[in-house]
């Protein structure tokens, strides 16, 4: 029982000891944005873990030979997001069994999306890394576009 009650003790004052400490590290929870404020001013948001929701596109002219994709907001702002899937996978191998193949960046493209990653600097631009992307799906379960 003596050593439950110390244990206790050096748990709660370890806990108080840190309490002044919150404000100065990362609480690990996305910051929720639009595309819009995210776009006005990008290096304001560099580092920290973001969420955001828009139309995933290819400002570039072609997906094969330039592919530079785009969240675009729904007031017309736009950040630069990095792939977080495959740009293609080699075609399944025939047969009965075949797997069916994974999601490519392709398969999001004019998709409302909710992503949340890290801004980062890139190239001298700031760029969305993704790390959880969900597409946004109406109430009967379509794509909501």
């Amino acid at each position: 029982m003596h050593k439950t009650i110390k244990l206790g003790l050096i748990l709660c004052t370890l806990t108080m000891a840190s309490c002044c400490h919150r404000g100065a590290a990362p609480s690990g929870a996305p910051v929720v944005l639009t595309v819009e404020q995210i776009a006005k001013q990008p290096k304001k948001y560099s580092g920290r873990t973001v969420q955001t929701a828009g139309i995933l596109k290819n400002a570039g002219g072609n997906y094969f030979t330039d592919l530079r994709l785009v969240l675009a907001g729904y007031d017309g702002g736009e950040i630069a997001v990095a792939a977080w899937a495959p740009l293609e996978v080699p075609p399944p191998r025939p047969g009965p069994n075949r797997p069916q193949r994974p999601r490519v960046m392709s398969d999001f493209l004019g998709r409302r999306m909710l992503l949340t990653g890290r801004m980062e600097d890139q190239d001298g631009k700031t760029i969305l890394r993704v790390e959880k992307a969900e597409e946004i799906f109406d109430r009967e379960g379509k794509d909501a576009n």
